[in-house]
C-alpha cells in the first residue's frame, strides 16, 4: 500500500490540467465498463478495443485514443507483462485509427499577419498615450504573441514587476512567474527568459518611425503606465471588465482579445476570414512568415 505522501508526489508528476484530463478519461471507461457489467481493472482486450471503437466512430482520432490507453495503463492489470498501451493489439489498433483518419492541416493561411501589423500602426491603436485602453491592450497582447511565439498559458504567467520584466536599452526581457511550469518540464525551460528586441528607438525617417510603433518595449511602457491606477496584481495583463477591473486576466480572455483583435482588423477593412481565428494560430503564423 502506497502511503499518502508518496501518492501525492506520484500524482504531482502530471500538471493539474493533465491530471484532470486523464482522470476524466478513466472515469468514462469505468462508467462504460460498469454498464457492461465488467470489472474496469481486469477488462478483456476485446472489451477495451470495443470501447475505443465507440469513441473512434464518434469522431475521436488516434491521439484521443492514446490518452484513453495511457490512463488505462495506470490502473488496468497487465497483459502478458505489457501495459494496456504497450499491448500488441492496442498498438495495432492505434495504427489503424491513424491510417483511417489521417490528420489534415489546411495549407490556407487563416489570416494576414502583415495586414494586422500594418493596422496596428494606425488608429484606433494609436496614439498609444490617448487611444482607448481596450485597443492598447489588444495591441500589446498581439505584439507579445507575435514576437515571442509563446502559448497563451505562458503569456498569462508573465509578470509586470522585476526581475520578471526588465527594460534594457536594446531589448526587453520577460519571464514567467515562479509558479508556472510548461507541459514538458526540463531544467532548461524552467523560468526561461523571453528576450524581445526593440525597433528603431532613434528613428530617422517615416518608415523607421512606423516600425517603431510596433516596438514591444515602447508599447509595454505605455500599457504599464496607463494601467497603473487600476492594477491590482503583478500579472502583466489585467482585466478590463467592470467587476474584475485590474485583476488577473484568465487564459480564455487573453485568447479572446487576440482573436477579436485580428477579426476586428479584417472586418474593419472589409475583408472576410477563410475560417475562424484561433489563438494558437498566431504561433504558426509568426514562424511561417518569419522566413
Amino acid at each position: 500500500m502506497i502511503c499518502s505522501p508518496v501518492f501525492h508526489i506520484l500524482l504531482s508528476s502530471h500538471k493539474p490540467s493533465t491530471q484532470k484530463l486523464y482522470s476524466s478519461k478513466w472515469k468514462t471507461f469505468v462508467c462504460w465498463a460498469k454498464q457492461s457489467y465488467m470489472d474496469p481493472f481486469s477488462a478483456l482486450m476485446h472489451s477495451i478495443l470495443e470501447f475505443l471503437t465507440l469513441f473512434f466512430k464518434e469522431g475521436a482520432n488516434s491521439s484521443a485514443n492514446k490518452v484513453h490507453l495511457s490512463e488505462m495503463s495506470n490502473f488496468h492489470i497487465r497483459f502478458e507483462g505489457s501495459s494496456v498501451a504497450s499491448a500488441k493489439l492496442c498498438r495495432a489498433f492505434l495504427r489503424g485509427t491513424l491510417l483511417l483518419r489521417l490528420p489534415f492541416k489546411d495549407p490556407t493561411l487563416p489570416w494576414d499577419l502583415n495586414l494586422v501589423l500594418q493596422a496596428l500602426m494606425h488608429s484606433p491603436f494609436e496614439p498609444a498615450a490617448k487611444c482607448e485602453l481596450t485597443f492598447l491592450t489588444w495591441k500589446n497582447v498581439c505584439l507579445v504573441a507575435f514576437t515571442s511565439a509563446r502559448k497563451i498559458s505562458e503569456m498569462k504567467a508573465l509578470s509586470s514587476k522585476p526581475p520578471y520584466l526588465i527594460f534594457h536599452k536594446d531589448r526587453i526581457m520577460l519571464q514567467t512567474n515562479a509558479s508556472f511550469f510548461m507541459n514538458v518540464v526540463l531544467e532548461s525551460n524552467i523560468n526561461q527568459s523571453i528576450n524581445l528586441p526593440i525597433f528603431f528607438p532613434k528613428f530617422t525617417n517615416k518608415c523607421e518611425y512606423m516600425l517603431h510603433l510596433l516596438d514591444v518595449h515602447r508599447q509595454l511602457h505605455f500599457y504599464l503606465h496607463r494601467t497603473k491606477e487600476i492594477r491590482k496584481t503583478d500579472q502583466l495583463f489585467v482585466s478590463l471588465a467592470d467587476l474584475k477591473l485590474g485583476k488577473p486576466v484568465a487564459k480564455v480572455t487573453l485568447a479572446r482579445w487576440l482573436t477579436h483583435c485580428i477579426s476586428f482588423i479584417h472586418n474593419t477593412l472589409g475583408l472576410s476570414l477563410p475560417k475562424p481565428v484561433k489563438a494558437h494560430s498566431t504561433r504558426s503564423m509568426q514562424l511561417l512568415q518569419s522566413f
